[in-house]
Protein backbone atom coordinates (compact mmCIF):
# COMPACT_ATOMS: atom_id res chain seq x y z
CA UNK A 1 0.00 0.00 0.00
CA UNK A 2 1.02 3.41 -0.70
CA UNK A 3 1.26 6.21 1.18
CA UNK A 4 -1.29 9.10 0.01
CA UNK A 5 0.26 12.45 -0.39
CA UNK A 6 -2.27 15.17 -0.51
CA UNK A 7 0.40 18.30 -0.94
CA UNK A 8 2.27 15.87 -3.54
CA UNK A 9 -0.95 15.91 -5.34
CA UNK A 10 -1.90 19.49 -4.99
CA UNK A 11 2.04 20.33 -6.30
CA UNK A 12 1.17 18.45 -9.38
CA UNK A 13 -2.26 19.74 -10.09
CA UNK A 14 -0.34 23.37 -9.64
CA UNK A 15 2.18 22.68 -11.96
CA UNK A 16 -0.10 21.32 -14.99
CA UNK A 17 -2.34 24.41 -14.10
CA UNK A 18 0.47 26.40 -14.40
CA UNK A 19 1.23 24.15 -17.98
CA UNK A 20 -1.88 25.23 -19.55
CA UNK A 21 -2.29 28.57 -18.82
CA UNK A 22 1.25 29.16 -20.44
CA UNK A 23 -0.41 27.39 -23.53
CA UNK A 24 -3.59 29.62 -22.87
CA UNK A 25 -1.24 33.02 -23.03
CA UNK A 26 0.68 31.78 -26.37
CA UNK A 27 -3.31 30.70 -28.16
CA UNK A 28 -4.26 34.63 -27.09
CA UNK A 29 -1.22 36.46 -27.95
CA UNK A 30 -1.03 34.33 -31.71
CA UNK A 31 -4.69 35.60 -32.53
CA UNK A 32 -4.37 39.03 -30.65
CA UNK A 33 -1.35 40.58 -32.47
CA UNK A 34 -0.07 41.41 -35.90
CA UNK A 35 3.37 41.81 -35.59
CA UNK A 36 5.01 38.92 -38.24
CA UNK A 37 8.22 38.54 -35.42
CA UNK A 38 5.74 37.99 -33.20
CA UNK A 39 3.39 35.39 -34.53
CA UNK A 40 6.77 33.66 -35.88
CA UNK A 41 7.76 33.52 -32.24
CA UNK A 42 4.86 32.29 -31.00
CA UNK A 43 4.28 29.90 -33.50
CA UNK A 44 7.54 28.30 -33.30
CA UNK A 45 6.67 28.01 -29.51
CA UNK A 46 3.08 25.96 -29.96
CA UNK A 47 5.02 23.65 -32.38
CA UNK A 48 7.14 23.21 -29.98
CA UNK A 49 5.02 22.79 -26.48
CA UNK A 50 4.64 19.53 -25.02
CA UNK A 51 0.91 19.45 -23.20
CA UNK A 52 1.50 16.26 -22.67
CA UNK A 53 3.91 16.91 -19.61
CA UNK A 54 0.91 17.45 -17.87
CA UNK A 55 0.17 14.02 -15.63
CA UNK A 56 -3.21 15.13 -14.26
CA UNK A 57 -4.86 17.53 -16.73
CA UNK A 58 -5.92 16.26 -20.23
CA UNK A 59 -7.60 17.95 -23.06
CA UNK A 60 -10.42 16.36 -24.67
CA UNK A 61 -9.72 14.28 -27.47
CA UNK A 62 -11.40 16.46 -30.19
CA UNK A 63 -10.47 19.79 -28.63
CA UNK A 64 -6.55 18.52 -29.14
CA UNK A 65 -5.32 19.89 -32.21
CA UNK A 66 -1.88 19.27 -33.76
CA UNK A 67 0.73 20.98 -34.86
CA UNK A 68 -0.38 21.59 -38.79
CA UNK A 69 -3.70 22.99 -37.23
CA UNK A 70 -1.69 25.45 -35.48
CA UNK A 71 0.82 26.43 -38.48
CA UNK A 72 -2.69 26.93 -40.43
CA UNK A 73 -4.05 29.42 -37.88
CA UNK A 74 -1.00 31.38 -37.97
CA UNK A 75 -0.47 31.27 -41.72
CA UNK A 76 -4.07 33.03 -41.65
CA UNK A 77 -3.33 35.13 -39.69
CA UNK A 78 -0.15 36.30 -41.58
CA UNK A 79 -2.13 35.99 -45.12
CA UNK A 80 -5.07 38.20 -43.87
CA UNK A 81 -2.56 41.06 -42.67
CA UNK A 82 -0.51 40.99 -46.01
CA UNK A 83 -3.84 41.45 -48.40
CA UNK A 84 -7.10 43.84 -47.62
CA UNK A 85 -9.34 40.81 -49.02
CA UNK A 86 -10.54 38.55 -46.70
CA UNK A 87 -9.67 34.91 -45.01
CA UNK A 88 -12.43 32.21 -42.87
CA UNK A 89 -10.68 30.15 -40.76
CA UNK A 90 -13.03 27.17 -40.88
CA UNK A 91 -13.14 23.72 -39.11
CA UNK A 92 -14.95 21.19 -40.56
CA UNK A 93 -16.53 18.59 -38.74
CA UNK A 94 -14.90 15.62 -37.49
CA UNK A 95 -11.54 17.40 -38.21
CA UNK A 96 -8.69 18.95 -36.58
CA UNK A 97 -6.76 20.67 -38.69
CA UNK A 98 -8.34 23.88 -39.60
CA UNK A 99 -8.72 25.26 -43.53
CA UNK A 100 -8.65 28.54 -44.85
CA UNK A 101 -11.09 30.25 -47.12
CA UNK A 102 -9.49 33.13 -49.27
CA UNK A 103 -12.39 35.33 -50.48
CA UNK A 104 -11.31 35.44 -53.86
CA UNK A 105 -11.73 31.57 -54.03
CA UNK A 106 -14.37 31.01 -52.57
CA UNK A 107 -14.47 26.84 -54.05
CA UNK A 108 -11.45 26.16 -52.88
CA UNK A 109 -9.87 25.63 -49.15
CA UNK A 110 -6.43 25.28 -47.95
CA UNK A 111 -4.65 23.78 -45.33
CA UNK A 112 -0.82 22.45 -44.36
CA UNK A 113 0.42 19.03 -43.98
CA UNK A 114 3.22 17.89 -42.85
CA UNK A 115 6.22 17.73 -45.32
CA UNK A 116 8.39 14.69 -45.20
CA UNK A 117 11.23 14.39 -42.60
CA UNK A 118 13.30 14.29 -45.90
CA UNK A 119 12.13 17.99 -46.51
CA UNK A 120 10.99 19.05 -42.99
CA UNK A 121 8.43 22.33 -42.82
CA UNK A 122 5.14 22.08 -44.32
CA UNK A 123 3.15 22.24 -47.44
CA UNK A 124 0.15 24.63 -47.83
CA UNK A 125 -2.05 22.11 -49.91
CA UNK A 126 -5.52 22.93 -51.37
CA UNK A 127 -7.55 20.44 -50.34
CA UNK A 128 -9.73 18.74 -52.64
CA UNK A 129 -6.83 17.86 -55.30
CA UNK A 130 -4.27 18.22 -52.52
CA UNK A 131 -2.16 20.20 -54.77
CA UNK A 132 0.46 22.40 -52.90
CA UNK A 133 0.74 25.97 -53.03
CA UNK A 134 4.21 26.55 -50.92
CA UNK A 135 6.64 25.11 -48.69
CA UNK A 136 7.12 26.70 -45.37
CA UNK A 137 9.94 25.47 -42.66
CA UNK A 138 9.73 28.28 -39.60
CA UNK A 139 12.80 26.97 -38.18
CA UNK A 140 15.11 27.29 -41.04
CA UNK A 141 13.74 30.27 -42.16
CA UNK A 142 12.61 29.07 -45.77
CA UNK A 143 9.43 29.81 -48.05
CA UNK A 144 9.34 28.42 -51.56
CA UNK A 145 6.69 27.88 -54.14
CA UNK A 146 5.69 24.75 -55.51
CA UNK A 147 5.87 26.40 -59.61
CA UNK A 148 4.99 22.68 -60.75
CA UNK A 149 1.76 22.31 -58.35
CA UNK A 150 0.90 25.88 -58.62
CA UNK A 151 1.04 25.96 -62.52
CA UNK A 152 -1.50 22.52 -61.84
CA UNK A 153 -4.20 24.22 -59.62
CA UNK A 154 -4.59 27.32 -61.64
CA UNK A 155 -5.63 24.91 -64.13
CA UNK A 156 -8.36 23.26 -61.45
CA UNK A 157 -12.44 24.09 -62.09
CA UNK A 158 -12.60 25.77 -58.52
CA UNK A 159 -9.43 28.22 -59.17
CA UNK A 160 -10.81 28.82 -62.70
CA UNK A 161 -13.97 30.10 -61.67
CA UNK A 162 -12.15 33.09 -59.37
CA UNK A 163 -10.90 34.21 -62.84
CA UNK A 164 -7.97 36.31 -63.68
CA UNK A 165 -9.02 39.25 -61.02
CA UNK A 166 -9.09 36.45 -58.43
CA UNK A 167 -5.61 34.65 -59.19
CA UNK A 168 -3.98 37.85 -59.40
CA UNK A 169 -5.17 39.03 -55.54
CA UNK A 170 -4.24 35.28 -54.62
CA UNK A 171 -0.81 36.13 -56.21
CA UNK A 172 -0.40 39.39 -55.01
CA UNK A 173 -0.99 38.08 -51.25
CA UNK A 174 1.73 35.52 -51.16
CA UNK A 175 3.66 37.92 -52.68
CA UNK A 176 3.77 40.28 -49.75
CA UNK A 177 3.80 37.34 -47.65
CA UNK A 178 7.12 36.49 -49.61
CA UNK A 179 8.80 40.19 -48.97
CA UNK A 180 7.94 40.83 -45.72
CA UNK A 181 9.41 37.05 -44.76
CA UNK A 182 12.61 38.23 -46.71
CA UNK A 183 13.00 41.40 -44.80
CA UNK A 184 13.78 39.31 -41.31
CA UNK A 185 15.81 36.83 -43.21
CA UNK A 186 13.94 34.40 -44.66
CA UNK A 187 15.06 32.49 -47.88
CA UNK A 188 11.73 33.35 -50.29
CA UNK A 189 12.16 32.02 -53.78
CA UNK A 190 8.28 32.54 -55.30
CA UNK A 191 9.17 32.16 -59.29
CA UNK A 192 6.57 33.68 -61.47
CA UNK A 193 4.33 34.65 -58.71
CA UNK A 194 5.51 38.75 -58.59
CA UNK A 195 4.12 40.53 -61.38
CA UNK A 196 6.17 43.50 -61.88
CA UNK A 197 9.44 40.77 -61.94
CA UNK A 198 8.67 38.44 -65.25
CA UNK A 199 11.44 39.54 -67.10
CA UNK A 200 13.84 36.61 -66.28
CA UNK A 201 11.76 33.52 -65.23
CA UNK A 202 14.89 30.41 -65.81
CA UNK A 203 13.74 27.27 -67.23
CA UNK A 204 14.82 23.60 -65.42
CA UNK A 205 17.05 23.18 -67.82
CA UNK A 206 19.84 25.38 -69.79
CA UNK A 207 19.41 23.31 -73.34
CA UNK A 208 16.37 23.46 -75.24
CA UNK A 209 16.33 21.00 -77.67
CA UNK A 210 15.28 22.00 -81.44
CA UNK A 211 12.25 19.30 -81.02
CA UNK A 212 10.21 21.09 -77.55
CA UNK A 213 10.31 24.41 -78.90
CA UNK A 214 9.12 23.10 -82.57
CA UNK A 215 6.14 21.30 -80.78
CA UNK A 216 5.33 24.31 -79.54
CA UNK A 217 4.73 26.08 -82.72
CA UNK A 218 2.54 23.03 -83.47
CA UNK A 219 0.47 23.23 -80.69
CA UNK A 220 0.30 27.57 -81.04
CA UNK A 221 -0.84 27.00 -84.78
CA UNK A 222 -3.74 24.81 -83.43
CA UNK A 223 -5.78 27.87 -81.82
CA UNK A 224 -4.98 30.65 -83.84
CA UNK A 225 -1.43 31.68 -82.39
CA UNK A 226 1.64 32.51 -83.84
CA UNK A 227 4.86 31.54 -82.43
CA UNK A 228 7.59 34.27 -84.02
CA UNK A 229 11.60 34.53 -84.13
CA UNK A 230 12.55 37.52 -81.77
CA UNK A 231 14.22 40.22 -83.89
CA UNK A 232 15.84 41.42 -80.24
CA UNK A 233 17.66 38.00 -79.68
CA UNK A 234 19.76 35.50 -81.07
CA UNK A 235 17.50 32.77 -80.13
CA UNK A 236 14.35 33.22 -78.99
CA UNK A 237 10.87 32.97 -79.67
CA UNK A 238 7.12 35.11 -78.83
CA UNK A 239 3.73 34.30 -78.85
CA UNK A 240 1.84 37.90 -79.04
CA UNK A 241 -1.75 37.65 -77.13
CA UNK A 242 -3.48 40.84 -77.78
CA UNK A 243 -1.38 43.60 -76.18
CA UNK A 244 0.44 40.96 -74.09
CA UNK A 245 3.05 38.66 -75.28
CA UNK A 246 5.02 35.69 -73.98
CA UNK A 247 8.62 35.64 -75.10
CA UNK A 248 10.74 32.05 -74.59
CA UNK A 249 14.24 33.57 -74.84
CA UNK A 250 18.48 32.58 -74.40
CA UNK A 251 20.99 34.33 -72.64
CA UNK A 252 24.73 33.94 -72.82
CA UNK A 253 26.44 32.50 -69.11
CA UNK A 254 29.55 32.43 -70.44
CA UNK A 255 31.58 31.62 -73.78
CA UNK A 256 30.63 28.26 -73.20
CA UNK A 257 27.56 28.15 -71.25
CA UNK A 258 23.92 29.71 -72.12
CA UNK A 259 20.30 29.21 -70.55
CA UNK A 260 16.97 29.25 -71.64
CA UNK A 261 14.26 31.97 -69.55
CA UNK A 262 10.72 33.27 -69.89
CA UNK A 263 9.52 36.56 -70.09
CA UNK A 264 5.97 38.20 -69.66
CA UNK A 265 5.79 41.34 -72.04
CA UNK A 266 2.73 43.47 -70.47
CA UNK A 267 3.09 46.91 -70.35
CA UNK A 268 0.71 47.29 -67.58
CA UNK A 269 2.47 45.01 -65.02
CA UNK A 270 -0.66 42.95 -64.66
CA UNK A 271 -0.23 39.39 -66.03
CA UNK A 272 1.93 36.86 -64.82
CA UNK A 273 2.95 33.29 -66.49
CA UNK A 274 0.76 31.63 -64.44
CA UNK A 275 -1.84 34.37 -65.74
CA UNK A 276 -1.18 32.88 -69.11
CA UNK A 277 -1.36 29.28 -68.00
CA UNK A 278 -4.69 29.57 -66.97
CA UNK A 279 -6.10 31.34 -70.34
CA UNK A 280 -3.64 29.19 -72.84
CA UNK A 281 -4.70 25.96 -72.30
CA UNK A 282 -2.50 24.69 -75.63
CA UNK A 283 0.66 26.74 -73.60
CA UNK A 284 -0.18 25.24 -70.30
CA UNK A 285 -0.28 21.39 -72.02
CA UNK A 286 3.07 21.80 -73.92
CA UNK A 287 4.74 22.98 -70.51
CA UNK A 288 3.16 20.26 -68.52
CA UNK A 289 4.49 17.83 -70.77
CA UNK A 290 8.11 19.30 -71.50
CA UNK A 291 8.05 20.26 -67.49
CA UNK A 292 11.41 18.09 -66.89
CA UNK A 293 12.89 20.90 -69.25
CA UNK A 294 10.82 24.04 -69.29
CA UNK A 295 9.40 23.96 -66.16
CA UNK A 296 9.99 26.96 -63.84
CA UNK A 297 13.34 26.60 -61.90
CA UNK A 298 12.23 26.37 -58.39
CA UNK A 299 13.28 24.88 -55.30
CA UNK A 300 12.84 21.51 -56.52
CA UNK A 301 14.48 19.58 -53.64
CA UNK A 302 11.90 20.42 -50.84
CA UNK A 303 9.36 19.02 -53.21
CA UNK A 304 9.18 15.16 -51.72
CA UNK A 305 6.20 13.15 -53.23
Amino acid sequence: MTKYDVQEYSNQLEKDLNLFEQWHTLIENLIDTESLEVILDILKKIVLFDLHQSKMVRIDTPKWFPATHWVTVAFAQIARNASLNDIEIILPQAQRVAEIHFSEWPNASFRFVKAPLDAGGYYLEETAQELRVVYWDIFDNRFYLDTEQFSKLVQTEAIQLGGVAALAVFQQRLTNIAKQLSEIGYDSVLPGMDNTDQDQLLMRQKELLPDVLDSLFVKAAEQQFILKKMKSADNGVEINIGEVAIQLAQSTLSEHQTEWYYKVVDENKDITIYTLFQQLPFFYKWYQTHINVVGLRDKREVFVD
